[in-house]
């Protein structure tokens, strides 16, 4: 059984791993941060089609875009989860939310907040708060295909559009399905930024109530605050960021963004509420190799969340990447400190070890 102090001594020798491999691409992220602008630009959803390599230059360069988009329900959805703050035995029956289009619930690590995840619906709600919440989802959700859209046209990769579901699956139906996640904040916080990456492909992001979200000072061409929402026009932008599943199936052409939420600002308000939706792959949904591939990352490949019928799939060479477990278990966990790492990092052998040792399904 590996020691505790085994175990640090591992962890530490991934960690100088990456930062020479850092080091080693230093080169092409200086060359990233010469492709845009200091200050960000705008393109509208209406406009993806014809400026898609604008949003991708963004989207690839920045570590975020921003896309304009008229948010019809954005104030409306606010106000009725703010009016959440503090009911711990919510019930969603009497909202006329069902179980498999919503879920709550709180937690304390690693800050205390509520969460409430919707699935987007075109079905009636009586509530009008629950029902402005369930469109905003619809909205973000239906603007998150479209900049999926705009990423397969510029990459020449169709094969990402097969990635999603065509309709939303219910929340008890997969095990990491898309949907707009309401977090729902306290205000009192002791925790640090808590950097992360998220999983999914696409984060289709609105401006909170009180902007606290935070860019790594390591995305060094953001630009001129590291607070992204300050950026937005509040009920007419969203910023859209890249996930682990859209860097794994780019193979590293995209880096997911590295962000966080600023303690200091959380204090500073009583309660703040975010509202960020989740594109995610489909269940069933296998990420292959793309053709333009590095071969020292080819062990990656296929790669799925949740395959169909479990882990029966076509046997390959390495068997097959679980997406959810590389992302939480390594490298989300490498981006903990802020760090924003490439892909290219895992063509070390070493990293390819430690990969191929424990994170496939």
């Amino acid at each position: 059984m590996p020691t505790t102090r085994g175990r640090c001594l591992r962890l530490q020798r991934v960690a100088a791993i990456c930062i020479a491999g850092l080091a080693s691409h230093s080169l092409h992220f200086e060359g990233s941060f010469a492709a845009v602008n200091k200050i960000p630009k705008k393109v509208d959803a209406g406009a993806l089609a014809q400026h898609g390599e604008d949003f991708c230059n963004e989207l690839k360069h920045r570590g975020f875009a921003i896309v304009g988009f008229d948010l019809t329900k954005r104030r409306d959805a606010l106000d009725w989860l703010e009016s959440l703050a503090g009911k711990e035995d919510l019930q969603l029956a009497n909202c006329g939310l069902q179980p498999g289009q919503a879920r709550h619930e709180t937690v304390s690590f690693p800050r205390p907040l509520q969460r409430l995840d919707l699935i987007p619906s075109d079905a009636a709600i009586e509530d009008t708060g629950a029902a402005a919440a369930v469109h905003l989802a619809r909205e973000l959700h239906n603007l998150s295909v479209s900049c999926l859209m705009a990423v397969a046209r510029h990459e020449n990769m169709p094969e990402l559009l097969d990635l999603v579901a065509e309709t939303p699956e219910p929340l008890h139906a997969a095990k990491e399905p898309s949907f707009l996640r309401a977090n729902i904040y306290a205000g009192q916080d002791s925790a640090g930024p808590c950097w992360h990456l998220d999983l999914g492909l696409l984060t289709v992001a609105p401006a909170g109530s009180w902007p606290a979200l935070m860019a790594s000072p390591f995305h060094e061409a953001v630009g001129e605050t590291a607070f992204l929402e300050e950026l937005l026009d509040p009920d007419r932008d969203v910023l859209v960021f890249a996930g682990t599943a859209l860097a794994v199936a780019t193979a590293g052409r995209y880096t997911g963004l590295v962000h966080g939420v600023s303690a200091g600002r959380l204090k500073q308000t009583g309660t703040r509420v975010s509202m960020p939706y989740f594109l995610r792959p489909r269940s069933g949904a296998v990420l292959h190799k793309p053709v333009f591939s590095d071969e020292g990352l080819a062990y990656l490949y296929p790669a799925a969340v949740q395959p169909a019928g479990g882990a029966a799939v076509q046997p390959t060479l390495n068997g097959m990447l679980d997406l959810l477990r590389f992302h939480r278990d390594l490298y989300g966990r490498l981006c903990t400190r802020g760090q924003v790492v490439p892909m290219s990092v895992f063509s070390k052998p070493e990293l390819q070890e430690k990969v191929r040792h424990g994170f496939y399904l």
